[in-house]
């Protein structure tokens, strides 16, 4: 989603926090806190570039962020008005279980399992991902397939950890994952050379490669996408208009 399109819905619902806001009017527990902050607290990823990445001035940028600027302009008026919480992916739904954020947007798959078990609702899908793998280039693998006894680096409290578990037993590859709680970690030693593969989401790799990779041809990412991920922000459920919000944002 193109941010130029965020921020037209933001424009529109401008309007609507302002009748909110009127004395008439009750604003749902979210928005009432973020109006009494006078800022949107987001969950975002500790650096992921393309969705939520913080350059050496602080300055965040990607589609995560675009959303979480497009919210702050539909409540406040101000797009600059966010903070932003960098997560990992196990610490995110327990931020926004306990309010520490209003919001998750962090390149989050939606599943059936989440939105069953979590009290938290999916909003609106902002972009369509798949699980791949990267390797170095000198391997010469063609497939996923020749990842057969491997290593594999892997995050932890992600969809991406199941998926691996479940391609390599559906496949007999007996892949051994080697799981990191946090994601610079889980590169750190796929680039050391102590492991021969890492995996997450296509968009991911691509960013690890062309960011992180000191020279990025000296890897490749794999042809093969062994899961479909709906990625989009989350909210907790049971505020029923903060959910409208985020939703009719992202439909902008």
């Amino acid at each position: 989603m193109k941010s130029s399109k965020l921020q037209l819905a933001a424009v529109a619902l401008a309007a609507f926090g302002a009748m909110l806001a009127a004395p008439a009017a009750h604003a749902g527990k979210t928005l009432d806190a973020i109006k009494s902050r006078g800022q949107v607290v987001c969950g975002v990823n500790t650096g992921l570039a393309g969705f939520a990445a913080a350059d050496s001035t602080g300055k965040w940028s990607g589609l995560d962020v675009d959303v979480c600027k497009a919210l702050a302009a539909a409540t406040l008026g101000d797009a600059e008005k966010v903070k932003y919480v960098p997560l990992t992916a196990q610490q995110r739904f327990t931020a926004l279980q306990s309010g520490e954020i209003d919001v998750l947007a962090r390149n989050t798959t939606f599943t059936l399992s989440r939105d069953a078990s979590l009290g938290l609702s999916m909003t609106v899908v902002n972009y369509y991902d798949g699980q791949g793998f990267m390797v170095p280039t000198r391997t010469k693998m063609k497939s996923a397939k020749q990842l057969k006894g491997q290593t594999v680096c892997v995050q932890s409290g992600t969809t991406t950890e199941k998926n691996l578990t479940d391609y390599s037993k559906a496949n007999n590859l007996n892949i051994k994952p080697v799981v990191f709680e946090k994601v610079e970690a889980a590169t750190s030693a796929y680039f050391s050379g102590r492991r021969i593969a890492y995996t997450t989401d296509a968009s991911g790799l691509s960013s690890v490669r062309t960011k992180e990779a000191k020279d990025p041809k000296e890897h490749m990412i794999l042809p093969e996408l062994i899961s479909k991920e709906p990625l989009g922000p989350m909210v907790r459920r049971g505020d029923d208009e903060w959910f409208a919000i985020v939703k009719w944002v992202m439909y902008g």
